[in-house]
């Protein structure tokens, strides 16, 4: 028992420590401007609040007009997206709806790659907001021909509240550890808020009619990608690359937000993607099993208290350099109680994501 604790950890600190190494690896300089021709593509549904200020943001983008265009994809709203859309004032703006019968994201991106006549697409959410240099930054990394998709930064708006710091403090280290790992040459997973990739590789990989979970449009490609161009993924280690968006405002929320996202990982079929989400699967329920021991017994807490130390040392030793990047070490000071709870939290929703239900914008979808 002891032996596969001590495993369990080891593995976990050599994980971790790749990812940082990765992440150090990255180069934060972009070699050399390229202009392509792009297509910015973001599906929404019940959208109306953003878009006016999401259109704003595109509109400041710095790129030429000429090559930039904008396709936003309404996903049968029931609010006033629609109409809030077809009023937007600009040129270079592309509106798709979807026909009756044909919903979800993934539908909506692939239907407008179709139309798409950009040789790089960028795709984002709807209620992301960008740098000027966001387009610019991004399909840069093109330049280099043998690039085929480039997953970016995404952070959360600063906001008030334990709840919030520690939300943003875990997207962190997810960032984090999925850009260390394209640093280490074996990408994992990305964040769809922020990632382009070129028309033709979508084309060829065609992922979105292999796959049948409801999200996963980012992850999904990545892997797809990966297994025909391994070495052709970038991350965007560039603060002008950095998207931003709001964290969920309610525990509610964000247990629902977490089933889905950790749902999809049943259709994994990358073995490194497989091999770090039972990693992490099992240091956590190492941790807590060893926390309730020590409640039990006392004779476990030193135990406990030496697995926990290594874990935060690990955790720590990525995700300092990552809040850096992202302009929040504010958040140093939740790490080591976030420690505690994420343990205790990744359990419950592993354990939900398997056997409830879950709601995206505005549908009930099943695992």
């Amino acid at each position: 028992m002891l032996f596969f604790i001590a495993l369990i950890i080891l593995l976990y600190g050599l994980q971790i420590s790749k990812y940082r190494i990765g992440w150090d690896k990255i180069n934060s300089k972009i070699k050399k401007e390229f202009t392509p021709k792009v297509s910015v593509v973001i599906a929404m549904r019940n959208e109306e609040s953003e878009i006016k200020r999401l259109i704003s943001v595109l509109k400041k983008q710095i790129y030429p007009t000429d090559f930039l265009e904008i396709i936003l994809v309404n996903d049968h709203s029931t609010d006033a997206t629609l109409d809030l859309l077809e009023k937007a004032e600009m040129d270079n703006l592309q509106i798709i709806n979807m026909p009756d019968g044909e919903f979800g994201k993934k539908n909506a991106i692939s239907k407008a790659i179709q139309v798409a006549k950009g040789e790089v697409i960028l795709a984002s959410d709807a209620d992301c907001s960008f740098t000027p240099n966001w387009v610019r930054t991004m399909v840069a990394y093109f330049a280099d021909e043998q690039i085929k998709l480039v997953s970016g930064p995404v952070g959360f708006h600063k906001q008030k509240g334990i709840f919030q710091s520690l939300q943003t403090l875990e997207f962190a280290s997810l960032i984090g550890s999925g850009a260390g790992a394209i640093g280490m040459g074996n990408a994992i997973f990305c964040n769809g808020a922020n990632m382009a990739y070129r028309k033709a590789v979508f084309l060829e990989v065609n992922n979105f009619e292999s796959d049948k979970a409801v999200s996963g449009d980012d992850v999904f490609l990545l892997h797809s990608v990966k297994s025909k161009y391994p070495k052709a993924i970038a991350f965007a280690k560039n603060e002008d690359a950095i998207v931003t968006t709001e964290g969920v405002q309610t525990i509610k929320g964000f247990i629902n937000q977490r089933k889905r996202w950790t749902a999809k990982s049943s259709g994994y079929k990358d073995w490194a993607s497989i091999y770090t989400s039972f990693l992490v699967l099992f240091t956590n329920v190492i941790g807590v099993i060893l926390l309730g021991l020590s409640l039990l017994d006392f004779t476990y807490l030193n135990y406990f208290l030496y697995y926990f130390a290594l874990k935060f040392l690990a955790d720590l030793y990525l995700l300092l350099p990552v809040l850096s990047f992202f302009n929040r070490k504010d958040l140093a000071k939740w790490i080591l109680p976030f420690e505690f709870i994420y343990s205790c939290y990744i359990v419950l929703i592993v354990i939900l994501s398997f056997t409830n239900t879950f709601e995206w914008k505005g549908r009930i979808h099943k695992k």
